[in-house]
């Protein structure tokens, strides 16, 4: 018997915890939406499309009909991804340790971008699907 969780679950747990390590303590004292500027509110938006595309299946397109919520949230999860090791790598506050709220927002966004990417241009799908339909 093998375990499959649904993806839709991995994404919207993924988007609710993105959300709940700008919480948590980021450097010593300092939580995310204390320590970052601008990147918070980014990343609370990646949560809430994550959170969306779990809730919507993310089946509805957004802005075009062929860019689901899935493809809006893996885009999003993959800049996050860049954007939190550009972060904790070169942008950290000098002289501060990084916090477990780094750590627990960048698998987040790995969750995400990992449960909301489309594999089936690996197996041989167009990489542009028809909109004639």
């Amino acid at each position: 018997m093998s375990l499959r969780i649904p993806l839709r679950l991995v994404i919207g747990i993924a988007g609710a915890v993105l959300i709940g390590s700008l919480f948590m303590p980021w450097a010593p004292g300092r939580s995310g939406w204390e320590l970052l500027t601008i990147a918070d509110i980014f990343f609370l938006i990646v949560g809430i499309v994550a959170l969306a595309a779990a809730i919507t299946g993310g089946r509805l397109g957004v802005f075009r009909p062929d860019v689901s919520l899935n493809g809006a949230a893996d885009l999003l999860g993959l800049v996050a991804i860049v954007l939190i090791a550009w972060l904790a790598i070169l942008d950290f506050p000098a002289g501060a340790s990084r916090g477990a709220g780094v750590f627990v927002a960048l698998g987040a966004s790995i969750g995400i971008a990992g449960a909301a990417g489309d594999y089936r241009v690996l197996r041989g799908a167009y990489w542009f699907p028809r909109l004639d339909a």
